[in-house]
């Protein structure tokens, strides 16, 4: 193993390991706002009162959960995917197609997140609030947002180059365990390492 794979593997264990760490901060929040909205209903309905900025929050929330929970879940391989003909090809043809897909995604998140930071600096520029009786300032759930789509940019790219770097070694169990669509040995391997 090379000196520059070596430090590609570092670096998706890196990357892997904040991606976990965010999944998991944005959970707890997704939690929370679960129960705000429970009992908020509950108040609503017992006492007629409610809870103010609840339904705001809550979309801030799913909005930096949809951002951030992309790349945990690119990296745990488990975006959904359609196998109609990709399990009856040869695996040199599922290697190309896992390859594109994942290129065309990098493709994709660098799109996203290069035109998520002008939504971004124009809330900065302009001040701008929410058009609610909270007012938060835009910038706030905003940059979250816009940091969860760089973060996922920067992953595929982490990826992306590591994928390469397998397939220019013809290391297909790197490439099934980090792309394919059957959990290979590596991809159980790592995650045993990982939980230790």
């Amino acid at each position: 193993m090379s000196g520059l794979t070596r430090s590609l593997d570092g670096l998706v264990r890196i990357t892997r390991g904040i991606s976990r760490l965010a999944a998991r901060l944005i959970g707890l929040a997704l939690m929370a706002v679960v129960l705000f909205i429970g009992i908020e209903i509950l108040l609503r309905k017992l006492a007629g009162h409610s809870l103010p900025g609840v339904h705001e929050y809550s979309g801030y929330v799913l909005a930096v959960l949809s951002a951030w929970g992309l790349s945990h879940t690119l990296l745990e391989r488990a975006h959904i995917r359609i196998d109609v003909l990709h399990g009856r090809l040869p695996a040199l043809s599922q290697h190309t197609l896992n390859v594109i897909s994942l290129l065309a995604l990098n493709l994709v998140a660098w799109m996203i997140a290069l035109n998520a930071y002008p939504v971004l600096t124009k809330s900065l520029a302009n001040a701008s609030t929410a058009n609610t009786p909270l007012a938060t300032p835009l910038w706030i759930p905003q940059l979250l947002w816009a940091t969860g789509y760089c973060w996922f940019a920067f992953t595929t790219s982490v990826l992306g180059l590591r994928v390469l770097a397998a397939l220019f070694q013809r290391d297909t169990k790197t490439l099934d365990a980090l792309i394919g669509m059957d959990n290979g040995e590596l991809g159980e391997a790592s995650t045993r390492e990982e939980s230790r």
